[in-house]
C-alpha cells in the first residue's frame, strides 16, 4: 500500500518545510479549553513553516514567535501551501534534526476521566504530569473531563512503579456512575 502525502485546501500536496497559510479553524476544536480556542483563532491568515506531521496526518504549526508560544495541530485541508522551499534554511535543518533525533524508549499512559466534582482539574493534571518525566493533558472543566498522557522513560528503574501510582491516583479520583 502506498503513502499519499496531505493534501492542503486548494488540493496540493504538502512536505515538511513547506509554508502554509491557516485560512480556517477546524471544527473539531468546538469544546476545547479557551487557550485552544484563542490558539486557532490567532493563526488564521497567517503562514508558518510546515513542522512535521502527527499519526493523524495533522500537521505540526509552531507560532513562535510570531504570535505567540503554542503549537498547534491542524488538519491539512485548514491551509493552503504558501511557498515550497528551494533549499532547507540551516536553521529549519537544526530544527528537523532536533524532531527526527532517536526518542528513548519509554512507557506511556494515556488517561481520559471524569473526575468527581471536588477534584481540582488542573492541579491534578499537573501533579500526575510531575509523576513521570513528562506529559500533557487537557481538561474540560464544564463536563468534568480530563485527558492525557504520562511517560516515564524505560531506562528509569523506576518507570513502571511511576506508572501504576498515576494509574491508581487516577482510579482515586473518578466519579462513580451508578
Amino acid at each position: 500500500m502506498s503513502h499519499h502525502l496531505p493534501i492542503d485546501a486548494e488540493g496540493r500536496d504538502l512536505k515538511v518545510g513547506d509554508w502554509v497559510r491557516v485560512i480556517a479553524a477546524p471544527l473539531a476544536i468546538q469544546g476545547m479549553p479557551p487557550e485552544s480556542l484563542s490558539a486557532f483563532s490567532r493563526a488564521i491568515g497567517y503562514t508558518f513553516q510546515l513542522k512535521a506531521f502527527d499519526v493523524t496526518g495533522c500537521l505540526q504549526l509552531d507560532m513562535y514567535p510570531k504570535i505567540s508560544c503554542d503549537t498547534i495541530y491542524i488538519e491539512p485541508f485548514c491551509v493552503t501551501r504558501f511557498r515550497r522551499y528551494k533549499k532547507l534554511s540551516r536553521s529549519f535543518r537544526r530544527i528537523l534534526e532536533i524532531l527526527q533525533a532517536p526518542k528513548p524508549l519509554r512507557l506511556e499512559l494515556t488517561f481520559n476521566a471524569l473526575l468527581k466534582p471536588e477534584v481540582d482539574l488542573e492541579n491534578f493534571g499537573f501533579e500526575l504530569i510531575t509523576l513521570g518525566t513528562g506529559g500533557g493533558f487537557a481538561v474540560w472543566p464544564e463536563q468534568r473531563c480530563i485527558s492525557g498522557s504520562i511517560y516515564a522513560e524505560l531506562s528509569n528503574p523506576e518507570a513502571l512503579a511511576i506508572l501504576e501510582k498515576a494509574k491508581s491516583e487516577i482510579k482515586d479520583r473518578l466519579e462513580k456512575k451508578t
